[in-house]
């Protein structure tokens, strides 16, 4: 993950690798469960991805996400994912990798470095996120 947000760059010492279920929907949109692991425990949320224009590109008004946007993928294991967001008032521009394994190939490490300097993200706001068992459930059905 790389991102310029305040929130995330004065957290991203202490996050630890989230899971996801993405499931499509009626009309091109996703649905999204995020187990999300915390000091506390796991946190849990859902979210709909709406569709808007062409294929892979989304909105979230949930999490504030205003344009989300599949920038490369191989459709069986990774994602490049573009996000730009306001979070309490300011702009900021994210890219994700998403894995169905949690060591990402060396193809989709490659695409997500790639991909992030294109957007004006260095590297030193680049974190690879540990692994976690915090969130471990019994449902871990590839999406």
């Amino acid at each position: 993950m790389v991102s310029d947000c305040k929130v995330f760059l004065g957290k991203k010492g202490h996050l630890l690798m989230s899971s996801r279920v993405v499931k499509a929907t009626a009309g091109g949109n996703l649905s999204v469960h995020m187990e999300i692991p915390r000091a506390d425990g796991c946190n849990q949320a859902d979210a709909e991805y709406l569709r808007v224009g062409s294929q892979g590109h989304f909105r979230v008004p949930a999490l504030g996400y205003l344009d989300v946007r599949v920038v490369d993928t191989d459709y069986s294991s990774f994602a490049v994912v573009y996000i730009y967001k306001e979070l309490e008032g300011a702009l900021s521009t994210m890219v994700q990798l998403y894995s169905r394994t949690q060591e990402a190939s060396p193809q989709a490490v490659k695409a997500f470095k790639d991909f992030y300097p294109t957007v004006g993200l260095p590297d030193d706001m680049v974190v690879m996120l540990p692994k976690s068992d915090t969130c471990s459930s019994g449902d871990k059905e590839a999406p």
